[in-house]
């Protein structure tokens, strides 16, 4: 089986559209990556006009990530989230993603053919969260995306029950897995979230080998974490640190690579990279620290 691989391209994207759009050739050239993970505010884009010229006849196999928005509207509404225990909040969430799923079809007839495949939503909202409400969330979501012909996924963040103080703080991973028994959602490990939650480099590995296991295992994003201050956020941020060999404070290395991807045994539906690049550094510089992140994957 192919698996598709993604780049969450806009945690490394230049400041310069002109640079910007060099960014999606250079990856498109690379002839690895099948997919972008595209950040959902609310909207695709502030240019989605823009942003479909990049895709087409490029990418098929994109991922529309909802954390973005959902974090955007957490920040005035505490009980927004398709797991709240708030019904009203759980149904201003559900209303958003509807909008979410018509943002994407609309995206499609810009471009002209399919491009977005995936859909990562969240266990929000921070310390507000029940499995129970995340399960009737997606029960009832399911007929729009099945109509769309995209594929919801839970994106697991760090959790409440975590190291603290977190910077997500959703469900953690077993009551994720609870919600998500018996219903055909899977869960998405993104390795810098999980050492957010937990301060252990080698948890993601565990989490994956353990959803893989459960038949629950759907993508696999590879981004950095750390313990200090960077250039690119707080210790312990969720600041998609890059590779140790480009940032010597990041925990993320080829070796925790290797056996992430190991654990994950074939059968994630997507795997994925997103890191920041320096503010300053060139889209060839750029391109190269997400290629050193794609050749440590492909060889494990």
């Amino acid at each position: 089986m192919n698996i598709p691989t993604i780049v969450g391209a806009y945690a490394a994207m230049p400041q310069e559209v002109l640079d910007q759009e060099a960014l999606y050739r250079g990856l498109a050239a690379g002839g690895w990556v099948d997919g972008i993970e595209i950040p959902y505010r609310d909207g695709v884009d502030a240019d989605p006009r823009w942003l479909a010229d990049q895709l087409r006849g490029r990418f098929t196999q994109c991922v529309v990530t909802a954390i973005p928005g959902t974090m955007g509207h957490l920040a005035n509404d505490p009980y927004f989230g398709l797991a709240s225990s708030d019904e009203e909040g759980r149904q201003r969430a559900m209303t958003w993603i509807a909008g979410l799923v018509d943002d994407v079809r609309s995206l499609h007839e810009m471009v002209g053919h399919p491009v977005v495949r995936f859909v990562e939503l969240h266990s929000a909202p921070s310390n507000h969260a029940e499995p129970t409400a995340l399960k009737a969330s997606l029960v009832e979501l399911s007929g729009l995306f099945a109509d769309a012909e995209l594929i919801p996924v839970i994106e697991h963040c760090d959790a409440s029950d975590g190291v603290g103080p977190g910077e997500k703080e959703f469900l953690g991973l077993d009551d994720e897995i609870t919600a998500l028994s018996g219903i055909g959602v899977r869960l998405t490990v993104n390795w810098g979230r999980s050492v957010v939650e937990s301060h252990d480099p080698d948890l993601p590995a565990r989490q994956v080998d353990r959803l893989a296991d459960a038949g629950l295992l759907g993508g696999v994003m590879v981004s950095g974490a750390g313990p200090e201050v960077t250039q690119y956020g707080p210790a312990w941020g969720d600041a998609h640190l890059p590779l140790r060999d480009d940032e010597p404070t990041s925990l993320l290395t080829t070796d925790l690579i290797g056996s992430f991807m190991t654990a994950a045994r074939g059968v994630q539906s997507y795997q994925g990279i997103k890191v920041q690049t320096p503010v300053d550094a060139t889209v060839e510089q750029r391109l190269a620290m997400i290629t050193s992140i794609h050749d440590a994957m492909a060889s494990a």
